[in-house]
């Protein structure tokens, strides 16, 4: 199954999925130029159960759902790495499960009151049935494929810490070159790392260096906090959010450089029961 990411923050359109093994799996791949965080979830009668995440370097694959048996229904989820500047990639539908914070580990029994539990709703797409086997592999619009995704991914993170490498294609020109050498000799790397090593020196300084970017919220009650952001963007006002932010800890917001004047932001703190507190 392609699953092509067409606009930012847009759902893509898959079909649905029975597997047909009595044991089976989903197979997921990355053809994209981001680092992407994937959740996945079954459905089986009333039994339904989502976990994640799963980290998917560009160009990696992995496998979720190990023996989900062959009356569930599977989904996926995949959202890219906070770390990288922008809106990110979103690859969503319209089944929702519960998932946590992209940074923990999560294994969540039922798909209702997420909220309430202290976690996020999440809009979950089927997965489409390709014989015994299951696979998703997420692309962006100019397709790459597994191979170019690789080096798409390290302009991609490159252009993250400022770089100036032109496009990010997948194809590696003197710009990229020239970045990826300074990086070296800024990272103290010597010798001639492959494209897959790089990416992984590469997300432990973009993730580094995320937080000196955009704007922080943070809570400093004793209480689960909701938030939402908004930029004026020419004559329109776009907004994000739900970010959950535990007591005393703080979230970004906003992940891209502050250029305009003015921003905005939303916050409600919530009792145990998922209530706003009055």
């Amino acid at each position: 199954m392609r699953f092509t990411h067409l606009v930012i923050f847009c759902a893509a359109t898959i079909g649905a999925l029975s597997l047909t093994r009595a044991e089976a799996s989903v197979r997921m791949c990355n053809e994209t130029s981001y680092v992407l965080h994937v959740a996945a979830a079954y459905q089986r009668g009333v039994v339904s159960k989502s976990e994640g995440w799963v980290t998917l370097l560009q160009g990696q694959c992995k496998t979720a759902l190990n023996n989900v048996l062959n009356s569930a229904s599977a989904f996926v989820y995949a959202k890219s790495d906070p770390a990288h500047a922008g809106q990110g990639l979103l690859f969503s539908g319209s089944e929702r499960f519960c998932v946590d914070e992209y940074n923990k580990p999560f294994a969540i029994e039922g798909r209702s009151e997420c909220r309430r539990r202290g976690f996020f709703a999440a809009d979950f797409t089927p997965v489409v049935r390709r014989g015994n086997s299951s696979t998703v592999d997420f692309t962006e619009k100019n397709a790459l494929g597994p191979q170019r995704a690789i080096l798409a991914g390290v302009q991609r993170m490159l252009t993250d810490l400022r770089y100036e490498i032109g496009t990010i294609d997948g194809f590696g020109g003197q710009r990229t070159r020239e970045a990826i050498a300074a990086f070296k000799l800024r990272s103290r790397i010597s010798g001639n790392p492959g494209n897959r090593q790089l990416l992984r020196q590469l997300i432990k300084v973009v993730r580094k260096e995320a937080g000196q970017r955009g704007l922080i919220v943070c809570n400093k009650t004793k209480y689960q906090v909701w938030a939402a952001t908004g930029i004026v963007k020419d004559d329109s006002f776009e907004s994000a959010g739900w970010l959950y932010i535990a007591p005393e800890n703080c979230m970004q917001g906003i992940n891209s450089q502050l250029n305009d004047r003015y921003y905005f932001y939303y916050a409600e703190a919530v009792a145990d029961n998922g209530l706003p507190l009055i």
